[in-house]
C-alpha cells in the first residue's frame, strides 16, 4: 500500500488512488493562496496543485505532459 508523508502525517491509500482526492479526504490542503478559490477542481488543467513524488508511480497521463510543458514555457 502506498504511503503519503505530508505535514507530519502519514496517510496510506490504495494502489491507483487519486492523490488529490486522498489528500482532500484527509483534510490536507492541495492549494495555497488564491488557488484555494480559483482552481480547476481536479480536471488537471490549472497546475496549481503540484507535488513532489518519490518512488514508483503510475505512468504519465496525456494531461500530465501538457501541464509540464505549460509550466516550463510559462515560468
Amino acid at each position: 500500500m502506498p504511503k503519503i508523508n505530508v505535514h507530519n502525517k502519514t496517510i496510506t491509500c490504495e494502489v491507483g488512488a487519486n492523490l488529490r482526492q486522498v489528500l482532500l479526504s484527509h483534510q490536507v490542503p492541495v492549494h495555497n493562496g488564491n488557488a484555494n478559490i480559483i482552481n480547476c477542481r481536479g480536471l488537471g488543467t490549472c497546475g496549481t496543485c503540484a507535488v513532489d513524488i518519490e518512488g514508483k508511480v503510475s505512468s504519465q497521463q496525456w494531461r500530465d505532459g501538457e501541464n509540464l510543458i505549460q509550466c516550463f514555457e510559462n515560468p
